[in-house]
């Protein structure tokens, strides 16, 4: 049967480069696998990713509620087609997934207890498991501000204050949701620092792939 790995955390967290790492080089997880073939991993484009590149000049950041909405319904949508699938099992890894709530809730969608319950019943048949990759709010900043500085080109420049104070107001923001979300997961799940040097990160997330993989993680 299929499953789910979730790799989650604040932006700039590294999430995606151990995705990618975690596909494009899996001996690393091989390695802890000596009495048995590892998992077979297959990567999932993060949903939000493919909403947002639809029409949304500033990034996922400035989505709006509708938008967020939308995320929420791919999110489903693609569980559902995974749980259909008779093909041969696989982990599917997927960089945000339930974490979507968070920016919904971020982004002024309040109700959002039926989507939860949403996520969590496809995630439980799914035997979802969780690797959240933390940094504090002012990594993330930091981390991510040459980034959204290069975004200004797009606009006036009297409007790029404003613009910067509101990509760093939401990072700020989200961070105790993802965590609020992340303490209410009722499936395995455990953390790794993300500001350690990316190999580093990477060898935490395959122990913890491991240990889950294994059963010793509750």
């Amino acid at each position: 049967m299929s499953s789910i790995l979730i790799i989650a955390g604040p932006q700039a967290a590294g999430k995606t480069t151990v995705i990618n790492k975690l596909i494009s080089q899996p001996y690393n997880v091989a390695d802890l696998f000596p009495r048995q073939d590892p998992p077979l991993l297959f990567p999932l484009q993060e949903s939000r990713q493919i909403i947002v590149h639809k029409d949304v000049l500033l990034g996922a950041i400035f989505m709006t509620a509708e938008q967020e909405l939308q995320v929420i319904e791919c999110d489903l949508r693609r569980m559902d087609l995974i749980q259909q699938r008779n093909h041969k099992p696989a982990v599917y890894v997927d960089e945000c997934n339930i974490f979507t709530i968070a920016h919904a809730l971020a982004h002024g969608v309040t109700q959002v207890q039926d989507y939860w319950d949403q996520y969590v019943t496809r995630l439980k048949e799914l035997t979802a498991r969780v690797i959240f990759v933390d940094v504090p709010p002012e990594v993330s900043w930091e981390r991510r501000r040459r980034r959204y500085e290069q975004r200004l080109i797009y606009f006036a420049e009297s409007e790029h204050k404003a613009i910067m104070d509101n990509y760093r107001d939401y990072l700020f923001k989200l961070y105790p949701l993802l965590h609020q979300v992340f303490n209410c997961l009722p499936f395995p799940k455990d953390t790794v620092s993300g500001q350690m040097s990316e190999e580093n990160v990477l060898k935490a997330v395959c122990q913890k792939f491991a240990m889950f993989s294994n059963g010793t993680v509750a």
